[in-house]
């Protein structure tokens, strides 16, 4: 083989690979949560139940990657931002993309002017952006019943401990199991967007309390897979 054939075998190989790589990057959902723990581990036990309900060689598969930053609200957004750069040095294809983006974040402590600067951020960078006010625990509690009062972080693990029968912690990696039946599932969705809608003006997210945007992620799994959890 002579040496043009030979580096057009090499170019053929390499285009290949990065082809392949584009494509299956195309098709994987990145989440980059604010917490390193609970949202992480709820979020992939989701997604691995989401793909166990689709029938094998049947449909598609969700990939994804999960990045748990343990930031603070505003500063997450950009964390993505970063994540991208890294990936770029990584894979040396500056124009590849993920199918999803999803920044994942509670308001908890945090000053409403940030947390809706922050959501304002996301949403102008069109990712997907799954808020909860005050915490993502209140999606948790949606599961078993509809509350309409804010109440604080500490009361909703109260509530919650009702229901596990044991003591809530944050990085407790069972709370999807603890949390999953198909009817809890559509009851949490039911609940969140009945929260939702009760805001008919939303101009400060902040405001919104008690309000979560997770039933988003429902709605998108059930889209894309074709499928009810």
């Amino acid at each position: 083989m002579g040496t043009d054939d030979l580096f057009k075998k090499r170019r053929k190989d390499i285009d290949r690979k990065e082809s392949k790589i584009k494509e299956e990057r195309g098709e994987t959902w990145l989440f980059v949560c604010e917490g390193e723990a609970i949202e992480p581990n709820y979020i992939r036990s989701l997604l691995d139940y989401a793909n166990s309900k689709q029938k094998k060689n049947v449909g598609r598969k969700i990939k994804f990657q999960i990045k748990g930053e343990g930031k603070n609200t505003e500063s997450l957004v950009n964390s993505v931002d970063n994540f991208f750069t890294f990936v770029d040095k990584q894979t040396r294809c500056a124009n590849i993309r993920y199918g999803k983006i999803f920044v994942v974040f509670d308001k908890d402590s945090f000053l409403d002017g940030k947390f809706n600067q922050a959501i304002k951020k996301a949403s102008e960078k069109n990712y997907e952006v799954l808020w909860s006010n005050e915490c993502i625990e209140l999606w948790f509690l949606l599961h078993f019943y509809f509350l309409d009062s804010n109440v604080s972080q500490q009361e909703y693990f109260k509530k919650l401990e009702t229901y596990f029968d044991c003591t809530y912690k944050k990085a407790d990696t069972d709370i999807f199991n603890k949390l999953n039946s198909e009817v809890n599932i559509k009851k949490a969705v039911k609940n969140a967007k009945k929260l939702y809608q009760g805001y008919p003006v939303k101009t400060s997210y902040a405001k919104m309390a008690p309000c979560t945007m997770m039933f988003k992620l429902i709605d998108i799994i059930e889209e894309y897979l074709k499928i009810k959890l």
